[in-house]
């Protein structure tokens, strides 16, 4: 008799699973003042950088700083020195949940930053009174929870069978005296040669 043709019954099992994730990659465009007598930028670039996040309606709430070091010359380009600005930031995730019937109170969020921040232009404006970064970063948010689901339980079926002998050798068409003759001394990588 095959599983379709047994009589089966259905049970709901809580369990803790994935049920929303989200991806978010950002471009932001930070002004910081010019130090005085700034004559041209040498390099730009983004350190220190460290995050919260909260679920917060449909999406996770990213909340953060880090701080950007500008490397520039001045005296005529005979001096170099470094200006440090910290920036804070706040990004909204959108999540696509899979499960509506989360219960609140078993909710877990996880954010994995997949690009750290990192400066890709550092450029003076045309006044040369600011300093112009575009910085780019991106994160993946997953919504973990309780979570109901449904499965089907076979009552009888298994009643007298211990562990060790779920699987009737016969009907799975497997027999044990197949495996005699395989090396256990043979590696997986010997065989690509």
């Amino acid at each position: 008799m095959s599983n379709r043709e047994r009589p089966h019954e259905y049970r709901q099992i809580i369990t803790k699973a994935l049920c929303g994730r989200g991806r978010k990659f950002c471009q932001e465009v930070h002004h910081v003042p010019a130090p005085d007598n700034i004559n041209a930028i040498l390099g730009a670039w983004v350190i220190n950088h460290s995050y919260t996040a909260i679920k917060k309606d449909e999406s996770v709430e990213v909340s953060g700083s880090y701080d950007i070091n500008i490397w520039y010359s001045t005296k005529g380009n005979t001096k170099t020195d470094v200006v440090k600005e910290t920036v804070n930031y706040e990004e909204q995730i959108p999540l696509i949940v899979f499960d509506e019937s989360l219960q609140d109170s078993t909710l877990e969020v996880n954010v994995s930053v997949t690009q750290t921040p990192s400066c890709v232009e550092a450029t003076l404006s045309g006044s040369e009174d600011i300093v112009v970064i575009r910085v780019e970063k991106e994160f993946v948010a997953e919504l973990f929870g309780e979570t109901k689901i449904c499965v089907a339980v076979y009552p009888d079926e298994y009643s007298d069978v211990d562990d060790k002998g779920v699987y009737n050798e016969s009907e799975s068409g497997v027999h044990s005296d197949q495996y005699d003759d395989l090396d256990p001394e043979l590696i997986i990588d010997d065989l690509n040669d």
